[in-house]
């Protein structure tokens, strides 16, 4: 049985002169004397790693429900056969596409659910072809006929309102955040010399399913229309 400081990370031991890939079952102390499983990888052309989150579900053998954040590895081989592996330790599951993906001098493609991500999740404007967003804490009504970007936040008693011409606006920037299972999209106007953050559209669902180039094609035609630019956070 190898040593638990041999373990990659888990129940994943990665054997980098062999190339080889073993799981070896938790027992009550540490882990099994013979792994269950052994993959030995041949050259491989990717190293693909799915993270999304859903619905929590509970097992049919009965117990709590699964976790609704899920990873899985995917590694294509050069002859193309490929190697799945579903891992709830998302920390793992990042460590294992890491340490492959180096060994083959490969960079880690990131992607979102695996069965493809989901579309028409961009804002509707309104009759009067306005833009709204509401939060629950921040409404904007972004009126560009009348040049105007409208603001309301919620106070504890009251609310705070505000007006601002649309030719203040310095630019746009679209921020993905995910907290939990969750994930929110938002397009942030930068208004006025103090470049304050004003939401003007966004998206808010389980993560790994919204369709992030929409988002990135919605935010850079709306920049056109109000003759600014954009930028993507973290991408600045």
């Amino acid at each position: 049985m190898p040593d638990e400081s041999e373990f990659l990370c888990g129940d994943w031991l990665w054997d980098a002169s062999l190339r080889e890939l073993r799981h070896y079952p938790p027992v009550k102390k540490g882990h099994s004397e013979q792994p269950d499983s052994v993959e030995q990888l041949p050259s491989a052309k990717a190293v693909t790693l799915y993270m999304w989150s859903q619905q929590p579900m509970s097992a049919h053998t009965g117990g709590g429900a699964g976790s609704p954040q899920v990873a899985r590895l995917d590694v294509t081989y050069e002859d193309g056969r490929r190697l799945t592996i579903n891992e709830n330790n998302r920390e793992c599951a990042r460590k294992m596409a890491t340490t492959i993906a180096a060994a083959y001098g490969l960079t880690v493609i990131e992607e979102g659910a695996p069965t493809g991500k989901r579309g028409g999740n961009l804002p509707k404007r309104d009759s009067m072809n306005r833009l709204l967003y509401d939060d629950g804490r921040v409404k904007t009504t972004l009126d560009e006929a009348m040049g105007e970007l409208k603001t309301s936040k919620k106070k504890l008693v009251g609310s705070n309102k505000g007006t601002y011409r649309t030719s203040e606006i310095r630019r746009l920037e679209l921020a993905r955040d995910v907290r939990g299972p969750t994930e929110t999209i938002t397009v942030y106007a930068m208004v006025g010399p103090e470049e304050n953050a004003v939401p003007v559209a966004g998206y808010s669902g389980f993560e790994g399913w919204a369709d992030v180039e929409e988002w990135r094609a919605f935010t850079a035609d709306l920049a056109r229309s109000l003759g600014t630019s954009w930028v993507e956070r973290g991408k600045v």
